[in-house]
């Protein structure tokens, strides 16, 4: 199935694997930008997801965290390319008869032992861990530079 990213958090019940049944104890709040995966639409609760545990919600809430003013939940994003490198980009030739194409300037961050790279975005970073894994990192004005508090 496709992974969706949520475009606001939501508060969902997490259920049992095998019965479907809701287990015991308080909603799960699920972050905004999480990749979630539906499963099934039931009577009036959508069924998904994430990080591999299976949770449910309502079907409404649940289309409104998926998609704009749309109806239906929005189709998954394309998988993130990895990062290129600074000299290798100067060595890709822009696309001829479209036009100057928009380009993503990644910049890699001094981390070990996973590699890391970030590049600017409206509202904030993109964050690349790896060739794999990809995050949002709000930071409206642009001030992270790249470090840990640690």
């Amino acid at each position: 199935m496709a992974k969706i990213s949520l475009n606001k958090r939501i508060e969902a019940t997490k259920l049992n694997e095998r019965t479907g049944a809701p287990l015991a104890g308080p909603e799960v709040t699920i972050p905004f930008g999480a990749l979630v995966e539906p499963v099934a639409k039931e009577r009036d609760s959508q069924r998904f997801r994430f990080l591999g545990e299976l949770y449910a919600v309502r079907h409404e809430v649940f289309v409104s965290a998926t998609t704009g003013d749309e109806a239906e939940p929005a189709p998954a994003p394309q998988a993130a390319a990895a990062p290129v490198p600074a000299e290798e980009q100067a060595a890709v030739e822009p696309a001829a008869a479209a036009g100057p194409a928009a380009r993503m300037q990644w910049e890699r961050l001094d981390s070990k032992p996973l590699a890391v790279s970030r590049t600017k975005v409206p509202g904030g970073w993109l964050v690349a861990i790896g060739s794999s894994a990809v995050t949002f990192y709000p930071d409206a004005n642009h001030e992270w530079d790249g470090s840990t508090l640690g």
